[in-house]
């Protein structure tokens, strides 16, 4: 044995060779969720072979090395649960269109991913597609035309990364006025769990500090854009409408900031659109949990 191979020898006899229960439930699941195929006869000599060495070595990443090395098992945690290669393609349209009424609904579905998570969102999207869709369709008996109507829903993949997946569905409605709002749909792809706002901080004041940074940001567009109104402190409507729930609608952009996003009339006239807030990571890096900073 040389003096590298018994230097190695001692580091693994040094380490915790203890398996987290998250690795050990990722190999079963792994090993469980193998094809089974029909036995057939090989007539090259070398595929056996082959065969062999590519065992041993799915042996010796899933069985030896993370039971002889603690921080082998520690980085296959990191490994997401959920295939870094997910695509949304429309599986649906619900389309219709004359002089007075016009829909015209796109609905996605998340593919190559077997968790809980995408199959909960697929659920969801479609479930909210085909109410709107059926709203559209009673409207249109009873309106006739009499009166116009439109419905119109899109969506958008806004991160699709090794670690983290994002959906935002629009929905834009015309019946006399118009309305414009979103649904996100975030993934953590490490975890396989669907995130909403408050799972991003470790306080129970995230709101609190969030409105706050919201308020400030108002307020100075406002001071420095007299056609710019938002309904916050000594607005003209007299109220403060800048509130934030556990699961309001956010994204995080291309250099990691919080992005906070309103509905056409939540905090400002329709005028004004559906208003997106930054929030710089550094303002709110104090409450963020250590997986999202």
């Amino acid at each position: 044995m040389n003096v590298f191979d018994k230097y190695i020898k001692e580091k693994i006899d040094e380490e915790d060779h203890s398996v987290p229960d998250s690795v050990k439930e990722r190999i079963e699941q792994s090993i469980s969720e193998l094809p089974e195929r029909e036995s057939k006869v090989i007539k090259f000599r070398t595929l056996p072979k082959v065969i062999a060495i590519a065992a041993s070595f799915v042996f010796v990443c899933l069985v030896i090395l993370p039971n002889c090395s603690a921080v082998y098992a520690q980085a296959l945690e990191k490994i997401p649960v959920i295939g870094s290669i997910v695509r949304v393609v429309t599986i649906r349209n619900y389309f219709y269109s004359d002089d007075y009424h016009q829909m015209d609904i796109d609905v996605p579905k998340i593919e190559g991913s077997e968790s809980s998570a995408a199959d909960y969102i697929n659920k969801d999207v479609d479930e909210l597609t085909k109410l709107l869709a059926d709203r559209f369709n009673e409207d249109l008996e009873e309106i006739g035309d009499e009166g116009h109507s439109g419905i119109f829903v899109d969506y958008e993949v806004v991160t699709n990364t090794e670690k983290w997946f994002t959906l935002k569905i629009r929905v834009h409605e015309a019946a006399g006025s118009s309305n414009t709002y979103y649904r996100f749909y975030h993934i953590d792809k490490v975890n396989g769990k669907i995130v909403e706002l408050k799972d991003l901080f470790t306080s129970d004041d995230f709101a609190k500090v969030l409105a706050d940074n919201l308020r400030k940001q108002m307020k100075k567009i406002m001071a420095k854009d007299s056609s710019k109104i938002y309904w916050v402190e000594n607005a003209e409507i007299g109220q403060d409408f800048v509130t934030l729930d556990d699961k309001h609608n956010f994204y995080w952009d291309k250099d990691g900031n919080l992005v906070i996003v309103f509905d056409k009339y939540e905090v400002a006239p329709g005028s004004m659109g559906t208003p997106e807030f930054v929030i710089e990571k550094g303002a709110i890096s104090d409450i963020l949990k250590p997986e999202y900073r």
